[in-house]
């Protein structure tokens, strides 16, 4: 029956012409549209068990689709706080701006570097970025700033050059270098818009000769507040704010007279005190600017994380046109750095492996290739010797045992005695193997609040399907005596949550509950002295409990807390509920007693 309430005949699609029959309905001239039109396509005139899980799984596999893209596939990551660099030129960030208008001089290129502690920035024009111009350019970068300690750049060839390698390497400096096209990870790219913007102002007041503007922007630069140490990069270097035009007209219309100046002794430790205390106060600042960006950033990162060897797709960052494909690849995780950062090699490159951040990744979804098994058939060989495991069918809660005693006794390699052994003990303990959720009588759980407070909640709006699923799960729950009609001053909603390829199953939204509900913690076990306690036995049983939440009574004041509403009634659960804070707890304390119990036995 279709949404119009018309009765259609759909054809049963046997197996082998099951995947032929979803390219037909997503790929060609289908158009590779998404799951949900590919359903549609397919629910129409066909039908086959878990029909829709697969085609969920043949669209999300596509390789086309993987490729091109969806607008919301490019993911970002929370952000990654790094410590706080606390020496001045401990740290400098290095990297190349342009190309810009060529000058008189010939530059058409500048090479940046920035302090990571004081912020303080520095320029030199070059005329190319080639590794001679690039070595030249940091030796005066150095005379003013120092060789530091570590030195962050990225991936141009350049800076990856042998004789750059080789330079910095001579004056013992650490290279970092930042992932591919993540300027994020390198602060000097804000730096550069900055910089251009300034320029560009300059160019406009005093002609395109952009080298000469240079040097008054970086002036200004360096004796203006910086946001994220509240001080002048001046101020963190030198201890002072450099006098700048405007100090000049201030102390004119002052007419500040010059003072005798103060013994060198008592500068020199004046000085000391009040870098020490701008240096504190500038760290101070930029942790809690960390603090405060990461919460904003935050907000729509998804946090996610690939393993060696798994296939991801790259964010193209250069397209031809627009009709070109937003991802490439896919490529093979050879290692992880961080948290954030992967070594990616792309097949058929012979390069070197490249580092990228985890927002320029997604994952690539392989479909699963057909594996043909080949069977021969020995000469000689006895069927009846080789073991098959049996497949029990039953309903929801009743098991039929007659049948699976018939067929594990045809298919077991058993003799008579050890059948009749494994009947009399299944037949002793029948309950034991029904599906029917049965009652502890171990523990009870009980829910104790940090403090009073009535919770009261509305149902969730939910359309007649949904009522008419919800009516049916609830009276199953009544059937089973796990819940029962009444009222309480604290409820909680019920929710349907509807997920692809699986059966729709209720939920009691107790967020409001578990906010105000005590912790419990239960000790885990060592992993290890299970390992070695279980790899001993020669057989080991697993055993499962049909919906062992709902073998746990409640006290009559967690009843009273657990009560969930819905928009035909409000019921009391007698057995613990899924969704409970403290759920996970009793069910673990049930089963260590349950196992103290038997090896007290």
């Amino acid at each position: 029956m279709d949404k119009t309430g018309v009765e259609r005949l759909l054809l049963v699609v046997p197996k082998k012409y099951r995947n032929d029959l979803k390219a037909f309905c997503h790929e060609g001239t289908s158009g590779h549209l998404g799951v949900t039109k590919t359903k549609d396509m397919f629910s129409r005139h066909f039908f086959c068990p878990q029909c829709y899980k697969e085609i969920e799984d043949y669209v999300r596999s596509c390789d086309r689709c993987q490729r091109v893209g969806k607008p919301f596939d490019k993911k970002k990551a929370p952000m990654k706080i790094v410590p706080v660099i606390q020496e001045v030129f401990s740290k400098i960030n290095v990297d190349a701006c342009g190309p810009l208008p060529v000058t008189p001089s010939g530059k058409r290129y500048l090479l940046t570097a920035m302090c990571l502690s004081s912020k303080y920035p520095d320029a030199v024009p070059v005329e190319d970025i080639t590794s001679v111009t690039v070595v030249d350019a940091l030796l005066q970068i150095f005379s003013r700033m120092g060789f530091p300690k570590v030195l962050q750049l990225d991936q141009g060839s350049s800076f990856n050059s042998a004789l750059s390698t080789t330079f910095l390497e001579k004056f013992g400096i650490k290279v970092v270098q930042s992932s591919v096209y993540h300027p994020q990870s390198n602060p000097i790219e804000r730096f550069h818009r900055t910089v251009k913007r300034v320029l560009k102002v300059l160019c406009l007041e005093s002609g395109s000769d952009w080298e000469q503007a240079i040097y008054p922007a970086l002036f200004a630069l360096r004796t203006v507040t910086h946001e994220s140490t509240g001080f002048t990069p001046a101020e963190l270097v030198h201890g002072k704010n450099l006098r700048t035009p405007l100090t000049l007209l201030y102390e004119k219309w002052l007419d500040v007279e010059e003072t005798e100046g103060e013994p060198v002794t008592e500068y020199v430790f004046s000085l000391i005190n009040r870098m020490k205390r701008c240096q504190e106060l500038a760290i101070s600042k930029m942790e809690e600017c960390q603090q405060k960006n990461k919460t904003w950033y935050d907000k729509r990162a998804v946090k996610r994380e690939f393993r060696i060897g798994d296939l991801v797709l790259i964010f193209a960052t250069f397209k031809s046109n627009k009709l070109s494909p937003h991802w490439t690849g896919p490529g093979t995780i050879l290692r992880k750095l961080s948290e954030t950062n992967y070594v990616v090699q792309l097949p058929g490159e012979k390069a070197t492996s490249k580092v990228y951040h985890v927002n320029m990744l997604k994952p690539y979804y392989k479909r699963p290739e057909e594996i043909n098994y080949l069977i021969s058939d020995l000469e000689g060989e006895n069927d009846e010797e080789q073991m098959e495991i049996p497949c029990v069918d039953s309903n929801p809660n009743i098991l039929d045992l007659k049948e699976m005693f018939q067929d594990y006794g045809e298919s077991s390699n058993m003799n008579e005695d050890q059948i009749a052994q494994m009947k009399n003990l299944v037949w002793k303990y029948m309950k034991c193997f029904s599906n029917v959720p049965g009652k502890t009588e171990l523990v009870i759980h009980d829910i104790e609040l940090s403090e009073e407070q009535s919770i009261l909640s509305k149902p969730y709006r939910t359309s007649p399907r949904q009522n008419a699923i919800l009516k049916t799960e609830i009276q199953k729950m009544l059937d089973l005596k796990i819940i029962e009609i009444g009222f309480s001053d604290c409820t909680s909603p019920m929710i349907l949550v509807e997920a692809p390829g699986k059966d729709p199953r209720p939920c009691i939204d107790y967020r409001n509950l578990n906010k105000i509900t005590k912790t419990k913690f239960f000790p885990l076990p060592n992993i290890e002295e299970r390992i070695e306690i279980v790899s001993s036995a020669q057989y080991i049983t697993v055993l499962d409990l049909p919906k062992g939440y709902w073998q746990i009574p409640l006290t009559e004041r967690a009843q009273r807390l657990a009560a969930f509403v819905t928009k035909f009634g409000t019921y009391k659960p007698l057995r613990m509920p899924f969704g409970l804070k403290n759920a996970p707890y009793e069910f673990s304390k049930m089963l260590k007693l349950m196992r103290q119990i038997k090896e007290w036995e």
